[in-house]
């Protein structure tokens, strides 16, 4: 069974497969600086996902098999947040995610004014804007795989 590894990085992601890697330039703080109304406008929105989505036209490209691999493990910034938000307390990973689970947590952040995001449970209020950013990142990366779920696991937020 092969995994494809995603370490997301304010700045940047990580993607490998069999041994190798590629870096993409865009990270969660990235997304989420793209995102500067309050609630998130759609437009918004559809640029972050769709320039995450852009670059992983890179990484099928140069990281060989990564559309192809049987399960996508994330780990690093913001995903715990994103966790403990869906099931609504702090969660232990891993953590299997289905894509509906992702597009609903998505769907909430990317309608919800900061206040309303703030009284989420699970939802650290230190993470309250970067969940939008990883939300946009997890969604952008299961509609590009058509990847039905994804397993947050634990590991370092610096590829």
């Amino acid at each position: 069974m092969s995994a494809l590894r995603i370490v997301f990085a304010d700045d940047r992601a990580v993607f490998s497969h069999d041994g190798v890697s590629y870096t993409v330039p865009v990270g969660v703080a990235t997304l989420t600086a793209m995102i500067t109304t309050d609630p998130p406008l759609p437009e918004e929105l559809t640029n972050a996902i769709g320039l995450f989505m852009d670059h992983l036209e890179d990484v099928d490209r140069e990281v060989p098999g990564s559309a192809f691999a049987d399960e996508v493990e994330v780990c690093g910034a913001g995903l715990q947040a994103l966790v403990d938000t869906e099931v609504g307390h702090a969660e232990a990973l891993p953590c299997a995610l289905t894509r509906d689970a992702v597009e609903e947590v998505f769907r909430t952040m990317a309608t919800e004014a900061t206040a309303d995001r703030l009284l989420n449970p699970g939802l650290p209020a230190g993470e309250v804007h970067r969940i939008v950013g990883v939300s946009c990142a997890l969604v952008a990366i299961l509609r590009a795989l058509q990847a039905p779920v994804l397993t947050v696991v634990a590991g370092s937020a610096t590829p």
